[in-house]
């Protein structure tokens, strides 16, 4: 994800100008000029860091896989081969950079969409029953949405595996797998979505998103925001995926 933080562009000139115009006041001690100047750094300093956010949308594109990667949650993560990564890297409730790191694969093999989930996490895991899309626990997920005509899909999982899955309008939710282990200081999720589950799968550009919700601190992690945050980005699937088995 892209972050571009917007400031004043004379926000830089000011403190320059400033600057200038204090150290040829004749009426100010050095102790002072050094004082005031420091003060309009970090003014700078602060503005800057307190700016608007603007935050562009991701696009990533998903390989085929020749041999279905492994969603044993336990294996290694070199196992998930080949995959595009996706870093959750924004926090959407509280606007800023995530603290904690989460990391999403995703590639297919023409016939299902393989996910994998890393997420390193410091609070208590809470693995809690889901139902729908919805949990009182700790979550992944991922949106997907196959064409501009096509339904939305959300798949989430805990991270014990327990999942669940939504579709909008009158679409059926679409069944699919997932396991999930934690360990000491985090969790791996896997999932394996049926493409023929999909209204509309085939190459070409998806709406997606990938998130997850930390139970303990209310936060919400994603991959890319561009002002909403379902289906805030973009996966080019291959050609492989809609071609007939």
């Amino acid at each position: 994800m892209s972050t571009f933080w917007h400031t004043k562009p004379a926000r830089d000139s000011d403190v320059y100008a400033t600057t200038c115009l204090l150290l040829h006041t004749p009426h100010l001690s050095q102790e002072e000029i050094i004082v005031k100047s420091m003060t309009l750094v970090l003014a700078a300093a602060v503005l800057a860091a307190t700016a608007t956010p603007v935050l562009a949308a991701s696009n990533i594109a998903v390989p085929t896989a020749a041999t279905a990667p492994s969603v044993d949650p336990r294996s290694d993560d070199t196992t998930f081969d080949p995959a595009a990564i996706a870093q959750l890297g924004w926090n959407s409730t509280q606007s800023r950079d995530a603290n904690e790191e989460t990391t999403a694969r995703i590639s297919t093999d023409g016939k299902f969409i393989y996910v994998r989930f890393d997420a390193a996490q410091n609070e208590r895991i809470a693995s809690e029953s889901v139902t729908g899309a919805s949990s009182d626990g700790d979550l992944v997920w991922i949106d997907l949405q196959p064409g501009a005509n096509a339904p939305s899909y959300r798949f989430v999982a805990n991270p014990s595996g327990a999942s669940g899955a939504t579709a909008s309008g009158s679409s059926a939710a679409p069944a699919f797998t997932a396991a999930g282990a934690t360990y000491d200081g985090g969790y791996t999720v896997t999932m394996k979505i049926p493409l023929a589950q999909l209204s509309g799968a085939q190459s070409g550009s998806w709406s997606a998103q990938f998130g997850r919700t930390v139970h303990a601190t209310g936060q919400q992690f994603v991959w890319s925001h561009d002002g909403n945050v379902a289906q805030a980005g973009t996966l080019t699937m291959p050609a492989s995926v809609g071609v007939a088995p």
